[in-house]
């Protein structure tokens, strides 16, 4: 792997994360202060009616970036112009039909909201996020082949930007003339604009995209095809689960229960995004090594990647079983706050699913879409029947339980076995050894740090919740550089960290 440019991405994704979320707390601060909670409801609603639209993406996006690894590694500009050309005109066929399909729901909106609504121009307000999402297909396919290129740092700069002038305007608009129509219009023109400027960036790193290019190689088109209906089930199951959620509560429980959730869900996503920016930096580079690298390095890569994602989620884990609550208090206010059964799913739920980040990168580098074909169908059933049940009998808990009863039959033991069995030689004993062994730390770990909050930081205060911050981090750590002083990857952590530190200093 390129340790340059992986570095190179990393740093950029830190920053571009920093800036993105310290953004997205403000942007919804100012945002809960001047509109109703609905409103708040109604962006998760559209949200999620814009995942199960984006269904007819297929999946075609991961299979074309999956074959762009070994050409832009062997620099074949002949075959990445034609897999370009390729994805070109299916990302614009896509975007056409999303804006039909979202047409067509159009005059059924009121179907997925329970009781009715005061809140004017709710049709037209769907346009816009229509639109907000059919536009960006009109140009991504050029961002993807950045990433690929093992350049996310560039992606991340133009993205920085771009967002830090929409949430600017927002917070201009929403404090001036708190009107929706004007916060989700600069969305739209921020989309726009993102978009652009990446694609133009794109043309200047890339300047034989506007030559001509040969029809694609038949048998590379049909790996292409062969990849895409498999990852149509995996669309399927990931529209299901993840994009579900806030439809179950608005039709069950109400649009106010969607604005409550999607706070939380703000924060569990601000937190899943240092994984995603982490793992965006080196998946390119993965892709890379799974093509011209031996096995034994394979699974050296892949062992030190699950560490530090463990690492990540035990110190994440116990700062949100520890002080979520806290956090949205001195955010928004107690009148916004969840009970301690419906944060613990909350935060069982983001384990799960954050512990999968190293294999699900490892999964999409090798191509392994094909193998695991069967998993999101089961996945996506269990999860819609006990989400709908669960929420009917027990409101906004029961469909984070549905999500977690859905994972552990389905992708918790699933993907770790297709993975380790077609692509890297390690032992799935072995495997969920250290994944048991990473929890049990992290188990107690957050025991502890409960204790010690409790017992020193009583008090709700922007004080105490930066030395419960601190607490977290630094009980965390030290008990994992404890048990795990002999293992190799975190000798690794520990040079790469003092290797910065050095670095900063000098």
């Amino acid at each position: 792997m390129n340790a340059r440019k992986i570095s190179k991405n990393i740093k950029y994704s830190v920053v571009n994360y920093i800036v993105i979320n310290v953004l997205k707390f403000l942007v919804r601060m100012v945002f809960i202060k001047t509109l109703p909670v609905e409103y708040l409801g109604i962006n998760g609603l559209f949200g999620n009616i814009l995942v199960m639209l984006s269904l007819a993406e297929l999946g075609v996006g991961p299979a074309i970036v999956y074959s762009l690894y070994k050409p832009l590694a062997v620099k074949d500009k002949e075959r990445i112009k034609s897999i370009m050309r390729l994805f070109k005109r299916v990302y614009i066929n896509i975007g056409f039909t999303i804006l039909a399909l979202g047409l067509c729901l159009y005059p059924y909106l009121d179907y997925f909201i329970k009781g009715n609504t005061n809140i004017e121009d709710l049709q037209y307000f769907y346009l816009v996020f229509l639109a907000n999402t059919v536009v960006s297909y009109f140009w991504s396919y050029k961002r993807s082949l950045l990433i690929a290129d093992q350049k996310q740092y560039i992606v991340n700069i133009f993205q920085s930007m771009a967002q830090v002038m929409v949430a600017v305007w927002q917070i201009v608009f929403l404090l001036l003339v708190p009107n929706y129509w004007y916060y989700i219009f600069v969305m739209l023109m921020g989309t726009v604009f993102e978009n652009f400027i990446i694609a133009k960036k794109a043309d200047k790193e890339f300047t034989f995209l506007d030559e001509h290019a040969e029809p694609i190689d038949v048998n590379l088109k049909k790996e292409i095809q062969k990849n895409t209906m498999a990852m149509i089930v995996h669309k399927i199951g990931g529209m299901v689960v993840f994009g579900s959620s806030n439809l179950i509560l608005s039709k069950f429980v109400g649009l106010a229960a969607v604005g409550l959730y999607s706070n939380y869900q703000l924060v569990i996503t601000a937190l899943n995004t240092i994984a995603s920016k982490f793992f965006e930096a080196i998946t390119a580079s993965i892709g890379n090594l799974i093509v011209l690298e031996s096995n034994d390095k394979k699974v050296k890569a892949f062992k030190l990647t699950q560490f530090m994602t463990a690492l990540q989620a035990s110190v994440c884990f116990c700062g949100l079983y520890v002080l979520f609550n806290q956090f949205v208090e001195l955010w928004v206010g107690k009148d916004y706050l969840f009970n301690d059964d419906v944060v613990c799913a909350l935060v069982v739920s983001f384990y799960l699913t954050y512990m999968r980040k190293a294999v699900l990168m490892f999964r999409d580098a090798c191509g392994l879409f094909w193998h695991d074909r069967y998993k999101p169908i089961a996945e996506s059933i269990i999860n819609l029947v006990a989400s709908i049940y669960l929420t009917i009998h027990y409101g906004i808990v029961g469909v984070i339980w549905g999500s977690i009863i859905s994972t552990v039959f389905t992708c918790f033991w699933v993907e770790p076995y297709i993975l380790l069995r077609n692509a890297i030689d390690m032992s799935l004993k072995d495997y969920f050894f250290d994944y048991f062994k990473f929890t049990f730390v992290t188990i107690g770990a957050t025991v502890l740090v409960k204790y010690l909050n409790n017992f020193l930081l009583k008090e709700v205060t922007l004080l105490n919740f930066v030395l419960g911050i601190m607490l977290c981090i630094i009980v965390t750590v030290s008990i994992w550089c404890i048990v795990f002083q002999n293992r190799e990857e975190l000798q690794f952590v520990k040079r790469m960290v003092i290797t910065k530190l050095v670095q900063c200093c000098s």
